[in-house]
C-alpha cells in the first residue's frame, strides 16, 4: 500500500485514480468526525462533507507531510464548521430534548442505562466546543498530537481540554447516581 504522500504526488501529477484512492481511505473516518460535530445536523454533515474536499482539492498542492492527511482534512472540516456557525452568528448546540426526565422507580436495569446514556448526553451538551471536540476525536481513537493538529493548539493544550472536559463531566454526572425523588 502506497503511503498518502505518494498517492497525493500521484495525483498532483495527474493521475486521477489516486484522489479516488485517498478518498476511499479517508470518506468514512471524515464523515464521522463531522457528524460528532455537528449531530443531528445530517444535511449539514453533507454540505461541510462536500465543502471539505473541495477545499481538500484546492489546497492538496500546498499540504505538507507535517501531520497525517487525516488531521490534516479534519483541520479543514474544523474551519468550515467554526466558519458557518460564525456566518450564522450563532453557538453550536446539540439538539438534545431538554424536558428529559427520570423516573423516580427504576423497573431495570436497561431503563438505568438509558437515564444515564440521557445524562451522559446532556452533561456533554454542556461541555465548551473545544473539550466536546477533544473528547469526540478520543472517542473515535484520534491521537491527542493528531487532536492538537486538528484544533490548532499545543498537545499540553490538547491534553487539559481532555482532563477538564472528564472532570467537568464527573461534576455534572454527580447528582445522577443521587436517589432520584
Amino acid at each position: 500500500m502506497q503511503s498518502d504522500k505518494q498517492v497525493i504526488k500521484k495525483y498532483l501529477n495527474g493521475d486521477d485514480s489516486a484522489f479516488d484512492e485517498l478518498y476511499g481511505r479517508y470518506r468514512l473516518p471524515l464523515y464521522a468526525y463531522l457528524s460528532r460535530l455537528a449531530p443531528g445536523q445530517s444535511q449539514l454533515v453533507d454540505d461541510l462533507f462536500q465543502k471539505t474536499w473541495m477545499k481538500v482539492v484546492a489546497y492538496l498542492p500546498r499540504y505538507e507531510d507535517r501531520q497525517t492527511f487525516l488531521a490534516w482534512s479534519m483541520r479543514i472540516s474544523h474551519n468550515l464548521l467554526i466558519d458557518h456557525f460564525r456566518k450564522e452568528n450563532r453557538r453550536y448546540m446539540d439538539e438534545l430534548p431538554e424536558d428529559v426526565s427520570c423516573s423516580d422507580h427504576v423497573p431495570g436495569e436497561s431503563l438505568v442505562f438509558g437515564e444515564l446514556s440521557d445524562a451522559l448526553k446532556r452533561a456533554i451538551s454542556k461541555l465548551p466546543n473545544e473539550q466536546r471536540q477533544v473528547l469526540d476525536l478520543r472517542q473515535e481513537n484520534i491521537p491527542f498530537k493528531e487532536i492538537a493538529v486538528i484544533q490548532g493548539v499545543s498537545l499540553n493544550t490538547a491534553l487539559g481540554r481532555m482532563h477538564y472536559a472528564v472532570k467537568r463531566l464527573r461534576d455534572l454526572l454527580k447528582s445522577w447516581d443521587q436517589p432520584h425523588g
